[in-house]
């Protein structure tokens, strides 16, 4: 697991150093195992380094010489920086070398990826499993080709010059803003700062101005003369219409086992994240009984223990470790400066998360790199197996809509999200959005409206609103809306939003997170099953059920969601309110374009117990911290190797 970036010229023009220094010194946190640097006429490319796996010979940007293969045919000079693990790395190998191609380490997978890209070239990406973002400079041909993996677990964003003449990317925002020319001062882009207040996050394009995100899933080539071309490189099957329940258990059984063995190889401590939920429990069974099988002792297992008993869940972890065998910590975090963190996990990545759950998840990340340097984790099983209460709620709209079009949402309705009540009022609310799936599952998920939106931010916006609530981007009909939601979380909420919270938190701590529930053959045998098999008789995550039954006690497999969360709504009327009054009452949102007083209203409402704006606030008060940030990025001092 590492950090990479880059500047590509197009003009001839030689590289500036200085800025690619700037962006090793920014991206050294995800790699503070080494560095290195390499300037190739109009490439120069920058890597640091989280060493995992073959320790010794996996120093980057990696390179191979010009050669002559069987057939007669020449091989240029390859250039690679790589952030990830491929984790059927040592099968490659065995392939390429039946082909001719001399490793000269014993078993690092970025070798193989390298050596792979000489073979297969654009094909490459259809040949790996793995969590990754890479980027290959061919010196003969001057071409740069870019690739991310297919859910989107490793970023990489790019800039491009106005006129065209330079590319500059890196694996975050901050890491390409680091990289601009001294005469671009990064912007805020409008249309992605309107998804993230509609949404909590923006989609591919960044909340700075004219950086964007590679999307899951694809690669892109760019030639010598700047032309460009993007493809994806991969799909979720189409789900079946004749599949029955007749051998999904033992297909599930052999993927997940499958995908848990291919994420235990690790040169450096490896653990797990237990937070007994359905999820985290599985993947820490499966993974424990493989250890044991290989004669490699315990699991070691992590859970963070929550000052506030309404949010911690270390007893049901313990005893999921207890059941299995490992040998379980609880990292008892100390709350410590809320907004402290915040700001650090602001500066090293250059882009709001208005998921509160960044913060449990830094807090856990950093507790456990004490001990171990590679986690594994539940992440993905929602979204895979219809883990989601909001999924039921479509089906029951798509049935009974008009029962709930009569419900009085606003006297039904509670200031406790959570609660029944407030449930209750949002399937009456989203009834009213008629046969519109899309509509009626924004409602479920929206941040602000866009009432709301104009009401915050009355000028910035004025000509782009849809009061009362717009429709999502990207959304697929079809004849099952469960189907379709869980597709639109696929590939936009995963991807956008879950799978960068868990990047930005674990690489602020240097730690690598591995996600078997999110491996290519999983994402296959899941998206190809129909709804109602995954979740027979509307049971959240029927079938990942049923499968945990080999593994775990009864209670844990009927044990039903919670969030990993924390108390910051309480904390924003007690410990934190005088500082979050402070900072969204101060300059930062004015200069965003927000209103004073509808902002300070929110405070009040929540205050008061009115109404619960946890996670509006959150989000407000991250849009404080980044524009800030976005005023004066500061970059640390430059280590050049």
């Amino acid at each position: 697991m590492c950090g990479i970036a880059g500047i590509v010229r197009f003009d001839d023009q030689p590289i500036d150093r200085d800025r690619l220094g700037r962006m090793l010194a920014q991206v050294q946190h995800r790699g503070p195992d080494g560095v290195g640097l390499s300037v190739d006429g109009r490439c120069g490319l920058a890597h640091a380094r989280l060493s995992i796996i073959d320790l010794l010979s996996g120093h980057q940007p990696m390179q191979v010489a010009p050669c002559d293969d069987a057939d007669g045919g020449r091989h240029g000079e390859l250039r690679l920086v790589f952030n990830g693990e491929i984790y059927n790395h040592r099968a490659l190998r065995k392939k390429l070398e039946k082909r001719g191609h001399a490793f000269h380490s014993d078993h690092s997978d970025t070798e193989a990826l390298l050596f792979g890209y000489r073979q297969w070239g654009r094909e490459l990406p259809k040949h790996l499993h793995g969590m990754f973002a890479f980027a290959v400079w061919d010196a003969t041909d001057r071409s740069l080709f870019l690739c991310r993996d297919r859910a989107g677990k490793k970023p990489l964003y790019i800039w491009w010059s106005p006129d065209r003449t330079e590319l500059v990317f890196g694996s975050l925002v901050a890491t390409v803003v680091a990289g601009l020319p001294p005469d671009q001062a990064p912007a805020v882009a409008d249309d992605a700062l309107l998804n993230y207040l509609r949404l909590g996050y923006p989609f591919s394009a960044s909340m700075v101005a004219g950086i964007e995100e590679i999307p899951p899933a694809h690669a892109m080539r760019i030639d010598a003369d700047g032309s460009t071309e993007c493809w994806r490189y991969w799909r979720p099957p189409p789900v079946s219409r004749s599949s029955t329940a007749l051998g999904l258990f033992d297909a599930a059984s052999e993927v997940v086992t499958e995908s848990v063995s291919r994420r235990l190889e690790a040169d450096v401590p490896l653990g797990c994240f237990l937070s007994g939920g359905i999820d985290s429990s599985l993947i820490a069974a499966i993974a424990q009984d493989r250890l044991l099988k290989q004669d490699a002792g315990s699991l070691q297992t992590y859970s963070v223990g929550m000052p506030d008993l309404d949010y911690d869940e270390s007893p049901y972890a313990r005893q999921v470790a207890a059941h299995i065998g490992a040998e379980h910590t609880v990292l008892e975090t100390a709350i410590g400066d809320a907004m402290s963190d915040l700001t650090r996990l602001m500066d090293v990545t250059g882009e709001p998360t208005a998921d509160s759950s960044l913060l449990p998840t830094f807090w856990l990340c950093k507790a456990a790199r004490g001990r171990v340097k590679v986690a594994l984790s539940g992440d993905g099983g929602d979204e895979m197996f219809g883990g989601y209460d909001r999924y039921r709620a479509m089906r029951w709209l798509q049935r009974y809509a008009g029962i709930a079009k009569v419900l009085p949402a606003e006297l039904i309705d509670s200031a406790n999200p959570r609660s029944s009540r407030a449930k209750i009022a949002r399937l009456g609310r989203a009834a009213h959005f008629g046969h519109d799936a899309a509509r009626r599952y924004h409602h479920m998920i929206h941040l602000f409206d866009d009432a709301a939106i104009q009401r915050l931010m009355p000028d910035r916006f004025a000509d782009r609103l849809d009061p009362p609530l717009a429709t999502l981007p990207g959304w697929e009909d079809g004849p099952d809306v469960v189907h379709a939601a869980m597709r639109w979380d696929l590939n936009h909420y995963l991807p956008f939003e879950v799978l960068r919270k868990v990047d930005r938190a674990s690489m602020a701590a240097a730690l690598e997170v591995r996600c078997p529930l999110l491996d290519t053959s999983v994402a296959d045998l899941a998206g190809h099953i129909p709804p109602r098999l995954l979740m027979p008789w509307g049971k959240p995550k029927g079938l990942l059920r049923q499968l945990a039954r080999q593994w775990l006690p009864e209670p844990i497999v009927q044990r039903p969601k919670r969030g990993f969360a924390l108390p910051i709504g309480a904390w924003f009327r007690t410990t934190l309110r005088d500082e979050l009054t402070d900072r969204l009452n101060g300059p930062e949102l004015e200069r965003l374009g927000f209103a004073r007083r509808p902002v300070m209203q929110l405070v009040e409402e929540h205050a008061a117990e009115r109404a619960d704006h946890t996670h509006r606030l959150f989000a407000l008060l991250q849009l404080t911290l980044w524009a800030g940030w976005l005023k004066s990025p500061g970059v640390p001092p430059v280590r050049l190797p």
